[in-house]
């Protein structure tokens, strides 16, 4: 049901968007997907790389979220924007539209991941989405959903017991 994925070092470019939970439930983060995807096309005609989501929930009522491709150059979209992550390990799950809602699945992968004792790791983003070419929404389209991790500490529990 989940696995333990790496990504290695890369740049994202894409397009920014900042605003409320209300706002993304009512469309306003699938819209910017599409906007990126045809974006792409128009560049990249014959180009159809996975789309990465970047979601970072450091607001009380909404979160920040990059959409865009893995990339060397920033994309020349309406709100441009790039993001330099280091190499990262994540928890990932495929969601299917059958699966349900999405925060109950991701409620899912914390639980498993705090039974596997491995630790959350929101340092560099909060949330990693990718999207095959040709997603349009949660009800007909999957997509990949990931949680950055950290392994457990092991050696400073150990130092503890010494």
């Amino acid at each position: 049901m989940f696995e333990i994925v790496e990504r290695p070092a890369q740049r994202i470019a894409g397009s920014f968007w900042e605003g409320t939970f209300v706002e993304a439930a009512d469309g306003a983060v699938r819209r910017l997907i599409a906007a990126m995807q045809e974006h792409h096309l128009r560049l990249h005609p014959k180009g159809h790389p996975t789309l990465v989501g970047l979601s970072w929930n450091d607001r009380p009522d909404g979160f920040r979220y990059l959409v865009g491709y893995v990339s060397e150059t920033a994309e020349a979209t309406s709100h441009p924007g790039y993001v330099d992550l280091p190499a990262m390990r994540f928890v990932s799950a495929m969601h299917h539209p059958d699966d349900g809602d999405v925060f109950a699945h991701y409620q899912r992968m914390f639980d498993w991941i705090g039974s596997e004792g491995m630790v959350v790791d929101t340092s560099m983003l909060h949330y990693r989405e990718e999207y095959e070419p040709g997603f349009v929404s949660l009800s007909l389209s999957s997509l990949r959903l990931m949680v950055p991790i950290t392994a457990p500490r092991v050696e400073h529990d150990a130092l503890r017991t010494l």
